[in-house]
């Protein structure tokens, strides 16, 4: 048997003969390597991968590589040397294995690419001529279809059959898993079980006046970008920044008499085409940079300084007090007596 310029002779399991010959030599090391080829080329694919399996089959086993005998511990003086060349010839011929099993597996996955390239190409020729499919092959799909199509209207009647007989424990069922889907990772705790029920979490509603889910917190930032809610921050803080040295009564009434005028609908004409048409004074867009214009920048984590009362209470313990409460009473409720 040749196996690289050298001969391995196996005469029985004890006694084995082997050359002086190296394994790996300086003449054979592109042999591995795949040749030039076309590589759209079928043919020359596969007789490629022919010739480098059958280099394969001549290759020593890695997990058993014979010693190598050509490597004499006497012509080396330090035995670290003599383990070095060793292990170099070992390292050689595994590395030229893996080399040629790399190779091996580019070569067959590019072969299966073109098997399936030109199965492709002959079925869809065959679907255009019309012979992909012989008449007993036309005859068993049209059988299998008209199987498939029956056993689809009865899969539909019983599942319809099935909906009208359980269609309170369905749709029970399909509202609870919902529920759970929306409670999933949502824990209780002293400050959110108010709002969480067996179904549902509760939406508070903002100062704003719109809902504004809270507990998982998926809705804050969608939230916090209405019109709505921007202009009631807007408003909010326009309120802060007047109330420092003016009475809050007298703040709130200004801006609730501007915010009326601001939705008063006007009718304007357009220079451009003669024609008039109706718009509302101010939009809330534009309310929204108006008041945040007249604000200089503000912590609104900072409350406002606490400012005296400009409204006496009332001492409840004497009798004008009570008088006017009686008279407050009989207005609201003329049938008391």
């Amino acid at each position: 048997m040749s196996i690289y310029k050298m001969d391995i002779i196996h005469l029985t399991a004890e006694n084995v003969v082997i050359s002086n010959e190296p394994y790996i030599s300086e003449t054979d090391q592109s042999e591995d390597d795949i040749r030039p080829i076309d590589m759209k080329s079928q043919k020359e694919v596969r007789e490629e991968l022919d010739r480098l399996r059958k280099l394969g089959g001549t290759y020593p086993n890695i997990n058993n590589i014979p010693s190598p005998t050509h490597i004499i511990r006497a012509e080396y003086d330090d035995v670290k040397d003599y383990r070095a060349a060793k292990d170099k010839y070992f390292k050689a011929i595994r590395d030229k294995s893996q080399k040629l099993n790399g190779n091996l597996k580019k070569l067959h996955d590019l072969n299966t690419e073109l098997c399936r390239e030109a199965k492709k190409k002959d079925d869809e020729e065959a679907i255009k001529n019309g012979t992909f499919y012989t008449p007993d092959d036309l005859e068993y799909l049209k059988i299998m279809n008209e199987k498939k199509k029956h056993r689809a209207e009865q899969v539909n009647n019983a599942s319809k059959k099935y909906y009208a007989n359980n269609k309170d424990d369905i749709r029970a069922a399909n509202k609870r898993k919902r529920a759970e889907e929306k409670l999933d990772g949502v824990e209780t705790n002293e400050f959110n079980k108010h709002l969480i029920k067996m179904s549902e979490i509760i939406k508070p509603l903002c100062l704003c006046g719109k809902k504004c889910e809270v507990i998982t917190q998926k809705d804050l930032f969608k939230h916090s970008k209405l019109t709505k809610h921007q202009l009631f921050k807007s408003v909010i803080r326009l309120i802060h920044y007047e109330r420092r040295n003016r009475k809050l009564k007298g703040v709130v009434n200004k801006i609730n008499k501007q915010l009326k005028d601001y939705k008063r609908v006007v009718r304007q004409k357009c220079e451009r085409t003669g024609k008039s048409f109706t718009i509302t004074n101010k939009t809330e867009k534009e309310t929204i940079i108006y008041y945040n214009d007249l604000v200089e920048p503000i912590d609104e984590n900072l409350l406002p300084p606490v400012r005296e009362s400009y409204i006496e209470k009332d001492d409840t313990s004497t009798r004008s007090y009570k008088t006017k409460l009686l008279r407050r009473q009989w207005f609201v409720h003329p049938l008391k007596t």
